[in-house]
């Protein structure tokens, strides 16, 4: 072996187990490894999504009248012609490898998706993947106990026990009245789900759906 040829597999050793320490590091500081979404679970996350989306354009109070003067009537008409044409959003928080934002940004239409991770290898990597998807998709490297979620329309979490008993006081502070959570595998503790979807696959994996102000 040349010289080159040495520096070359030396340079490469080094950059790979970088990375092989970066994902062991973020794994044991995050208490999970990133895991990526099975078909099955992106394709029924993707359909509650769908659903819901329904149900909000329907559910939002601004949607509903209750009144006989002409005046107010004309203002909640206006501020729900403002939330409709706001732009309608889905946080992940946790994306990993970027498997199931990417895949709801392509089947979900109409929504921005926005996906949160803070270990550096599957950040970089969802990111150079999602260069070559022509989709309404930001992916930000960021934490996500510290992420505002006032602009979320559904919240989706593929995480584990730990993280979601400190996102369930997070979402009741942050996440506005009658945002949605779709949670994979793990519930929300102290929140009673609107519906639980339960999938087809080895696991018979649990995908509950929660209500903000339910």
């Amino acid at each position: 072996m040349n010289t080159g040829s040495l520096i070359i597999s030396t340079v490469l050793l080094v950059i790979t187990l970088l990375a092989v320490l970066s994902i062991v590091y973020y794994s044991w500081r995050n208490g999970i490894s990133p895991l990526p979404a099975s078909l099955l679970l992106r394709s029924k996350v993707a359909e509650e999504v769908l659903r819901l989306s329904k149900v909000q354009e329907l559910d939002h109070p601004l949607f509903k009248l209750e009144t006989d003067d002409p005046a107010q009537q004309y203002s909640i008409v206006q501020q729900h012609m403002e939330y409709q044409a706001r732009p309608k959003t889905i946080v992940e928080t946790g994306s990993g490898w970027g498997t199931l934002a990417i895949f709801l940004a392509r089947h979900c239409p109409g929504y921005h998706v926005i996906g949160i991770e803070n270990s550096i290898i599957p950040f970089w990597i969802s990111k150079w993947w999602s260069t070559f998807e022509k989709v309404s998709l930001t992916l930000i490297r960021g934490d996500m106990y510290r992420y505002p979620y006032e602009e979320a329309n559904i919240i989706v979490c593929y995480l584990f026990p730990g993280a979601m008993k400190q996102l369930s006081t997070i979402f009741r502070e942050r996440a506005v009245a009658h945002t949605y959570i779709i949670s994979v595998y793990f519930a929300l503790p102290d929140w009673t789900p609107e519906k639980i979807v339960q999938c087809v696959d080895i696991h018979r994996t649990k995908i509950y759906i929660y209500k903000v102000g339910a």
